[in-house]
């Protein structure tokens, strides 16, 4: 799964390139976990190396696109970056922050499709270990990312990921010292969350990755104080 990072103060650019990338997603077979920022201070502030693509706009008020991947440099050499511009005089400027591509507006989905295929070429392989998991028919191999929610029942514990279902011997502590990641958060006893699924909460059920889960009581402002410091780091 690839993370992407779009960064505009114009909400209408912002859809349509989150629809874009869900139209790729189908076309290609690709996952995304896609972030949206409405101006570069936020993106920056608490910046974490996780992204894999940032698409930045130029023309942005307060710190505009070249200011934010100046200092997006500082702090990330390797996510690779993509200007969204009507402003077609700054490409040469691209260069000094090591550029990709540049997707001038308005944008197609054809020439979205062509830049982000390209740009796709130039990430680097996971630097998230993966995670063995042994099951009783075969040992096979998860991306850490792919993992979305991990719950026990009795002496039993289900990997739930992206595309399947693993059963494998076990307990939930055994389950937090496989992952050792704080973006995995206990919501109770015997379950544990990936923060980056988790798509809405109401009251003491939270929805990750479409399946609706049970928050305890007592995990419930513990839970909350992850999740809001995980989406603030990002």
């Amino acid at each position: 799964m690839k993370r992407i990072a779009i960064v505009d103060d114009d909400e209408k650019i912002r859809n349509e390139l989150s629809a874009f990338l869900a139209r790729y997603e189908e076309d290609s077979g690709e996952q995304f976990l896609v972030s949206v920022f409405s101006f570069a201070e936020l993106f920056l502030t608490n910046y974490k190396p996780d992204y894999d693509i940032v698409f930045m706009d130029i023309d942005m008020p307060g710190m505009n696109g070249l200011a934010a991947s100046r200092r997006l440099r500082e702090l990330d050499e390797r996510v690779v970056l993509l200007f969204i511009t009507n402003l077609t005089q700054y490409a040469i400027q691209g260069y000094e922050v090591a550029a990709t591509d540049f997707i001038v507006k308005p944008v197609s989905y054809e020439r979205f499709r062509q830049k982000l295929t390209r740009a796709l070429k130039f990430v680097p392989e996971s630097k998230r270990p993966a995670l063995l998991i042994r099951t009783e028919e075969a040992t096979v191999t998860v991306d850490m990312d792919d993992v979305m929610y991990v719950e026990v029942q009795g002496h039993n514990v289900f990997y739930h990921t992206a595309k399947n279902e693993y059963r494998v011997r076990g307990s939930l502590k055994q389950a937090e010292q496989e992952l050792n990641d704080p973006q995995f958060f206990a919501c109770d006893k015997s379950c544990l969350v990936n923060l980056a699924y988790v798509e809405g909460v109401s009251g003491n059920t939270i929805t990750v990755g479409g399946t609706e889960l049970t928050v305890s009581r007592p995990k419930k402002k513990l839970f909350m104080n992850a999740l809001a410091a995980y989406h603030n780091r990002k």
